[in-house]
């Protein structure tokens, strides 16, 4: 079939809005405009909620699903790609922009840059039921592409994923798992794309979430009307924004620890602690979500020893402590939620100090510890696994 141009046409616009009714359709502002000839209409809904996570497995084409169920906790990955915020403004399907009849089969494809080769440890897709879809099945194909473009071009696998969405109005986001996982990538560019068929009726059809704020990674998307069409030619995506997919990839690691000396000195003794200080911090300047408190105390060289105290700026998530002057910050800490990626809570700290501390926190049952020696320059230090979720 000759290749024709689609146009997106149903976005959820998640503006927070609680109490309003869901809007009548009307006429908005274009999306995923490809070619200036291509008619794009936008219909406002009603508003789809959020819903927790769910785990579900991947399966390879043609092969024999073992196991649909919701998984445990998984190890976290070396590095996740991913641009969106977490928020979604809208959520995209296809239509024929002749017809206005949602197409057969639509596919969305969001490009990634790979620092090194790696192996996928997990994916994630965001999708969407509207108020008025009866369904809950929300089966979607994932597919892994190379091209170092804007659109996708060599096929490198496809996986089959089952999944639902019991609740009408709600989004959720898949972390996806099972025969993905393990599958080879090599460094540089890789698209992740998102398939799934027009619902029966066609007003069951499933969405895919976008965060209209989010930025980085090109976009495409391409369609075809019915079963036995092949096809249409990519379209690149052009408006401002990120789909709701994301990949988690395992880097080997660069510098791999050297073989033991099969003929190591004798034990040198404990590390000394010549430089660092003692003392214990005894306040608490900084509380992250009400849980995660932050303590910090140091001492000069001539042996004075203060507390870390917390002001100029902090908010949910970071802060800034001072040592002698409220103008002037120490050090910058950050304990950010990272349940929905890795299942952990992640410190970064950057002093900007040579004076010897010791810096804390805790969530009263574990404690992450971080320090300086007298004179160093204070090094930066980040951890994506300092708290467990659980």
């Amino acid at each position: 079939m000759p290749s024709r141009s689609l146009s997106t046409v149903l976005v959820v616009l998640a503006a927070l809005l609680a109490f309003a009714p869901p809007a009548a359709a009307q006429e908005g502002r274009d999306l995923l405009l490809p070619e200036s000839r291509v008619e794009i209409r936008a219909e406002r809904l009603s508003l789809i909620e959020h819903v927790d996570a769910v785990r579900v497995e991947a399966r390879g084409r043609g092969a024999v699903s073992v196991d649909q169920a919701i998984t445990g906790v998984r190890q976290p990955a070396t590095e996740i790609y991913q641009y969106d915020d977490n928020v979604f403004e809208g959520f995209y399907r296809l239509v024929d922009d002749t017809t206005d009849d949602f197409l057969y089969e639509m596919e969305f494809a969001q490009r990634f840059r790979l620092r090194e080769a790696g192996t996928v440890e997990y994916a994630v897709a965001c999708m969407a039921r509207t108020r008025d879809d009866t369904s809950s099945d929300a089966a979607f194909s994932l597919s892994f592409y190379s091209g170092a473009g804007n659109e996708p071009v060599t096929l490198l696998d496809a996986f089959d994923v089952p999944a639902e969405l019991p609740e009408a109005g709600t989004y959720a986001c898949f972390e996806i798992g099972g025969a993905v996982e393990g599958l080879e990538l090599n460094a540089g560019e890789v698209w992740v794309a998102v398939s799934w068929l027009r619902g029966d009726p066609s007003t069951n059809t499933k969405l895919l979430g976008v965060d209209e704020d989010g930025s980085g990674g090109a976009r495409a998307f391409r369609g075809r009307d019915d079963e036995n069409d092949e096809w249409d030619r990519w379209q690149v995506d052009t408006e401002p924004g990120a789909y709701g997919i994301r990949l988690a990839v395992n880097h080997p690691d660069p510098d791999p620890d050297p073989d033991p000396d099969p003929d190591p000195d004798p034990d040198p003794g404990p590390p000394t602690e010549e430089g660092y200080t003692d003392c214990v911090p005894e306040t608490t300047p900084l509380v992250f979500d009400g849980r995660y408190s932050v303590s910090m105390c140091y001492e000069t060289p001539a042996g004075a020893v203060g507390e870390g105290k917390a002001g100029i700026w902090a908010s949910g998530e970071s802060g800034l402590l001072w040592f002698f002057n409220r103008d002037n910050a120490e050090v910058l800490i950050k304990v950010l939620n990272g349940c929905d990626h890795n299942n952990h809570r992640w410190v970064f700290v950057a002093p900007v100090t040579d004076l010897a501390f010791n810096l804390q926190v805790t969530d009263g049952v574990d404690t992450w510890t971080h320090r300086n020696r007298q004179g160093d320059t204070a090094s930066t230090r980040s951890d994506n696994a300092a708290f467990s979720c659980n």
